[in-house]
This record gives structure tokens, sequence and C-alpha cells, in this order.
């Protein structure tokens, strides 16, 4: 194929400028057969021959460029034809033409849009490098060249996608497409085999679009856990009622709001991490303001139930259901709040605050609940009668059990501190019945008695509650303690049990100590002295402050057997003086002996 060159004499100025005008036409006939071989080549195997000729004509052209430049003088007319330059635009527009255009896409299947646009890049790329690149000469870097050409094609429809409003879904797509997808789907795969300059391409958007899109996910969020969870608790609410009319112990809240949550925390994460962490951020202080208006919520919902005085078995359901509503909550928040900044730090303590009412609540509910059963039934305990007679303390063994069949429903770690919490105030309770001193030991074998029936109760109490699974194991040698203090004789002994028991139990007072022994009938003044000295010494040392607020005990354990003490001495003098004055009485005939109240006992 030959070119003419340009007609430098005309004989005419109008001849002149037929011939110019026809050759002009001539090379936009050439030109428009040249960009449809370029066009057809890209997924022709048999158009190599004819993509050749084109080849040659761009080198003939391009070399009549230069010399037309190198003429002596410089010519002034319009020449040169620049076809490698208009080659370059033919592949624009060659991979324009072959992609979809955006109006194909649906509001919210964005995806889908993206996903056939991938799709025909790395397909036209992939047949470009089979078909075309081979035939160009290495240095018109042709596979370079067709991958910018797509490249500017699809900038041009990111830009007019963006130019609208998107919903949310399609703004993830197209972040995720932008960071991600179009660089690791579309040029590593093109690249595998043909390295391509990728500085050369630029930014699919600029990034204030890319930032403006962003926000806008923020603000999906944020309008979320403003008015969606806010309807969602709404509704929740109006359950409650309802709940409480039949027995359901767990609520739908905790998963609905958490799933809701869960689409932009992942669809953020698989993005970069700096738009996870900004959501992150943004869903948990939103968590945080729901959290706070469930929690309050929940304290109308048991006033009211406290209000109505609602007794009923849908009441202990409804109460557990709202507390397994928790440990999702915090294991989320947990989740994402590691790693954060200051403001993610406070939002996630904000959210832990308003779980920990709710629990705390719910655990005084079921447990005040527990103690209003079984609470005149402590006052049985540790009575003369008490000694010989199980009835009431058995009430209360068959009661904590028969309360936790449904106790047992409530999630962990909710239930260890249910369960934990029920096992203190048993504990308060049984050793409140032991200080009370209603029962005086006037003799060995009494005491032998009254040390062994704590013991066998403390012993009771141990397996019910390990077999509850409670965690505060430590409380369960405090009776056994007190038995000991009962029981023994003499007082080297009494004073290493009393020590053993304030180191357990450093928030054990003299008073309690007191009011023991006067339950085991000491009255000597300096035997007291001497084991209550104990007590002080350990009273004075600092190094147990720390261990005293976790074993808090006997501080909620008031002591009201201090006079005693004297009625006890009382007592043995009129003991005494009755004896004596039996003594100068006449003699009567000899009856058979009475028990006397030790034997009774």
């Amino acid at each position: 194929m030959s070119v003419v060159d340009d007609v430098t004499s005309p004989s005419s100025k109008d001849s002149g400028r037929r011939k110019a005008k026809d050759v002009e036409l001539l090379y936009e006939a050439l030109q428009k057969e040249l960009w449809d071989v370029v066009r057809e080549s890209l997924r022709s195997p048999t158009a190599g021959p004819n993509l050749s000729l084109v080849v040659q004509v761009l080198q003939q052209e391009e070399q009549a460029d230069r010399d037309w430049a190198q003429r002596d003088p410089p010519p002034t007319g319009p020449r040169p034809r620049q076809l490698k330059q208009r080659w370059k635009e033919a592949v624009v527009e060659a991979a324009d033409a072959s992609l979809p255009q955006q109006v194909e896409a649906q509001t919210g299947q964005l995806s889908t849009y993206l996903d056939r646009l991938r799709v025909r890049v790395v397909e036209d790329l992939d047949a470009a490098r089979r078909n075309a690149v081979p035939i160009y000469p290495e240095e018109y870097a042709a596979f370079q060249v067709y991958v910018q050409s797509y490249h500017q094609a699809i900038t041009r429809r990111l830009h007019t996608i963006t130019s609208a409003a998107l919903h949310v879904t399609d703004t993830y797509s197209l972040l995720d497409w932008i960071y991600n997808i179009y660089d690791r789907d579309v040029l590593g795969k093109v690249s595998i085999t043909t390295p391509i300059n990728r500085s050369q391409l630029g930014p699919l958007l600029p990034s204030e679009t890319v930032d403006r899109l962003e926000l806008d996910c923020l603000n999906s969020v944020r309008d979320k856990v403003t008015n969606e969870l806010s309807q969602v608790l709404e509704e929740e609410e109006k359950r409650w009622t309802e709940m409480v009319q039949t027995e359901e112990y767990q609520s739908t809240l905790a998963r609905n709001v958490i799933q809701r949550l869960q689409v932009d925390l992942d669809r953020s994460a698989a993005i970069n991490r700096d738009l996870g962490s900004r959501v992150a951020q943004c869903s948990l202080n939103g968590l945080a303001d729901f959290l706070y208006s469930f929690k309050k919520k929940v304290e109308i919902f048991h006033e009211a139930q406290l209000e109505f005085a609602v007794r009923g078995d849908g009441y202990v359901s409804t109460t557990i259901a709202l507390v397994n509503c928790c440990p999702p909550f915090r294991n989320f928040v947990e989740r994402y709040g590691q790693g954060l900044s200051e403001v993610s730090e406070d939002s996630a303590r904000r959210a832990n605050a308003s779980l920990d009412r709710i629990v705390n609540q719910g655990v005084k509910v079921l447990s005040d609940r527990l103690f209003d059963n079984i609470r005149p039934y402590f006052d049985k305990l540790v009575k003369r009668k008490w000694l010989s007679n199980t009835d009431a303390y058995d009430a209360i063994i068959d009661t904590i059990k028969e309360h936790f069949k449904k106790f047992h429903r409530m999630d962990s770690p909710p239930y260890q501190t249910l369960v934990g919490e029920v096992h203190r105030r048993v504990l308060i309770e049984y050793v409140r019945a032991i200080m009370r001193g209603r029962v005086i030991c006037t003799s060995l074998k009494m005491r032998k008695r009254m040390a062994g029936r704590l013991r066998e109760e403390s012993r009771q109490l141990k397996v019910l509650f390990k077999d509850l699974e409670s965690a505060s194991s430590w409380l369960d040698s405090a009776v056994p303690h007190l038995s000991e203090i009962i029981l023994l004789e003499d007082t080297p002994s009494i004073q290493m049990e009393v020590g053993v028991l304030v180191r357990e139990f450093p928030d054990i007072r003299k008073k309690h100590i007191s009011a023991i022994l006067n339950i085991r009938g000491m009255t000597r003044q300096t035997e007291r002295q001497e084991i209550l000295n104990i007590v002080k010494d350990i009273e004075n040392s600092d190094s147990l402050t720390q261990l005293s607020r976790d074993r808090a005990l006997f501080s909620e354990v008031p002591v009201t057997s201090e006079i005693h003490c004297l009625n006890l001495g009382l007592s043995r003098l009129a003991l005494t003086a009755s004896s004596c004055i039996s003594s100068l009485r006449p003699r009567r005939k000899r009856t058979p002996r009475r028990e006397s109240y030790d034997d009774m006992l």
C-alpha cells in the first residue's frame, strides 16, 4: 500500500485546493479502514495479516512525518498526520465501544454490572495479547496502550456512576471494586504474563470522590444505629408485655441488632482496614447509645412489674430473656472495641456499663424473688428446735433447687453472677442466724451436737452450690471454721482456728468472734481476750486490705448476741443457787430420774 505525498506545486490555486481536499478524503478513508482493522483484530484470531498492513502504514506515515519535519527550509504546511497517536485514540474508542454501558445497571445491583465490566476487560485484554499485541513492534508498547485504553474507558463509566446518588449497597460494591477487585482481578490477572506499568494508569476516581463515597457509608451506619435500631427496640419492648404472659427465656433482640451492624462491618472491613476501623468506631458509638436506651427501657419494665406486683413465672422468664441479650452484645463490644481510638474505648465503657446494669438488675430481681420465699425459713435456723428438726433447712434447699430449674435457663457469664450472688446471700443469712446467738451451749455434749449440725448443713450447701456451678467456693469454709471454734477445747487451738478464719475472711471483726465465744459458753474474760487479740492483730494489718474487698462476707452480718455473755453468767448463777436450795430440802421418796436438758438435747 502506498501513500501519495502532499502536492507542493499545484498548477493553479483551485486545482491545488481540490487536490489537497482529495488527499484529505483519501486519508480519512484510509484511516477508517485502518481503525476498522484495529477494532476487528481485538477478537479475531485471523486478523493478523490485515493488522500487519496497518502497522506498515503506521510506520510509513511516522517516517514521512519525520522526513517532512527535517526539510530545509522547514515546511510551514499542516503535515504531520500523527497516525500513531490516532491509532492510540482508535484503541481507546474500541475499548469504550466494547465495554457494557452503565445504563444497564439497576439500583442496588451495581455489583452485577461491575462484575460484567471486570469479565469483559479481562477477556478483551487477553484477546488483545493473543491476537493483536504480537503484530506490533516492541517500541509501540502495544499491550500497555490497550490496558491504558480500557482503564480510561472504565474511569469514564465510574465518573458517570458517581455523578448520581448511590444506594449504600452500591457504594460498598463500588469501593470494593476500586480498592480490591480491579487491582487484584483485572490488573493482577492481565499482568501475569505481560508486565504493565501501573504508574501510568492513574486513579479510577479522584480522591475527593472516594472520600465522599466512604463518608456516605459512615452516614448510612449512623442513620441505621439512630433510626433503624430504635425501631427494633420499640418493637422489642412491645413484646415484653406479651412474654410476661408466657414463658420465653430467649429474645431475638441481640441477634437482630448485631446482624444489622455486621453487614456494614463485614463489607467495610473487606474493602480496607481504615474504612473498617471507621465503620467499627461509628457502629460501636451507636451501639453504646442503643444499649443505654435498652437499659432505660429494661428499668422501666422492672419498675412497672414491681408497681403492679407481677409475681408469675412469665416475669422470671422475661427477666432471664433480657439478661440473655447481654452476652452477645458484650462479645460484640469486646471484639470491635479493641485497638481503636480513645473515643471507641469510651463507647465500649458506656456499652459495658449499660450491660452491667441490665445483668445486675436481673440478678437482683431473681435473687430477691428466691429470698422472699426462703427468708422465713432462715429465721427458724439455729434455735433449740433446729438441733432436732431439719424441716426449715430442708425447705431452704428444696426451694433453691426448684427456683434454679428456671434460673438455669440464663446464659453464662450472667448465670455465674446470679448463682454467685445467691451463694453469697445464702451464706450471709446462714451466718446471720448463727450470730443471733439464740442457742447457748452449756456443755461439751451440746457443743458437739451444734458443731456437728453446722458442719453437716455446711457440707450440704457446698454440694448444692457445686452442682449449681457456683464459682464462689471460697464461701464454703466459713461455717466449718465457726463450728470448729464452738467445738475446740483448749485456748491455743481456738486461737489458731480464729487466725485461719480471719485470714480467709478479713472482713470478720471482734464482735463476730465474741458472738461465737458466747455461743460456745466461754465466759472467762482472760481466755476471751486472748482469743479476741488474734482478731485485733489482723484487723490492724494493712496487707489484707485488697483481700478484704474480694472476701466480703461478715461485713454484711450484724451481731445481736452481745448480751448473751451476761445472760449465760446469770443463768449459771441461778442454776447454782437452785442446786443449793434443793440440797437443804427434806429428802423425799426416790422417784425415777427425769432427763436433764442436756440429755434431751
